[in-house]
């Protein structure tokens, strides 16, 4: 039998060579990998930043120093931000000045129904008025809208002085409530309202919020129709109708909550001060003051 002769030293040699080129892979692999990782950080930074840098607000989110809205495109820019997930929880806002939305063709509500996002912050519009609202449900992913179309917090001191809001599920102020904690209070709103299956001048269901001290003077048009709510509330206290029978208030086929102290008006605002001093001791967030409810002066037939 013709024996084999084996080259030890040639054998590891070549071992040695295919080794060295294993590593150097696995070496060139790590390599890449880390500065593969390194532009995804990169990326994701600049993401955040342009993220951040869009969103950002005159303010600090404070009680004493909230964050500023005075112009149409910070309202947009509040919009974007929560229908992005941004629930602002315990962040303040207040509107500096009245605000024309004439320049926005279909506003996306503040939180939308179908995402789950909503606003959980505090709104205080500072007794000014929105302008010339259009939101146009049939162009928007939801029908449940309204200035908030998913209200989780308080919006309160504002007044909706004009525009057309129209969908499914219709609230000048909200849609709909995300939590215990929504409420609305000293608000009104005379922009015309139409719901294909509900409308309500102030909010479609609010059934576990609450509504204080708010009117609607605009138009409303739906199968069901409430001059403040449309399906249900927990409360609602100190609201004005125009018409001419407490029944319009809500639409009782659906409505199990409690009304209070409501009466029926005129559209001069300055008749919401009736109550607005009871709405003054309302602690929203723990270590904060009570919210400022001011009175509103009066615009009879503005």
């Amino acid at each position: 039998m013709n024996g084999i002769k084996i080259d030890i030293r040639k054998v590891l040699k070549t071992s040695l060579l295919y080794f060295s080129y294993l590593v150097r892979i696995a070496l060139a692999c790590v390599i890449v990998w880390w500065c593969v990782g390194k532009v995804d950080e990169w990326e994701n930074f600049q993401v955040f930043r342009q993220w951040n840098d869009h969103y950002e607000f005159e303010g600090s989110g404070t009680y004493e120093d909230p964050y500023l809205i005075s112009c149409a495109d910070d309202l947009i820019k509040l919009s974007d931000a929560v229908n992005d997930g941004d629930y602002f929880f315990e962040n303040y806002f207040k509107q500096t000045c009245d605000i024309d939305m004439s320049s926005c063709e279909n506003f996306t509500p503040i939180g939308t129904m179908d995402s789950g996002y909503m606003f959980r912050g505090i709104y205080d519009g500072g007794n000014h008025r929105i302008y010339n609202l259009t939101i146009n449900g049939n162009r928007l992913e939801s029908g449940f809208v309204g200035l908030f179309g998913k209200l989780g917090g308080v919006v309160m001191n504002l007044g909706i002085e004009s525009g057309r809001i129209s969908g499914d599920y219709v609230g000048s102020f909200a849609s709909t409530d995300g939590s215990t904690d929504a409420m609305i209070i000293n608000c009104y709103n005379r922009a015309s309202l139409y719901g294909v299956v509900r409308c309500g001048g102030i909010a479609d269901n609010l059934s576990a919020g609450r509504i204080l001290g708010c009117a609607n003077y605009g138009y409303t048009s739906g199968v069901y129709t409430g001059q403040i709510v449309s399906f249900n509330c927990s409360i609602i206290s100190g609201c004005c109708n125009l018409e001419r029978s407490s029944d319009d208030f809500v639409t009782y086929d659906t409505f199990d909550g409690q009304i209070y102290d409501c009466f029926i008006g005129t559209d001069d605002v300055s008749e919401l001060n009736r109550y607005v001093d009871g709405y003054q001791n309302f602690i929203i967030y723990p270590n904060d003051p009570p919210i400022d409810v001011t009175p509103w002066e009066s615009t009879s037939g503005s």
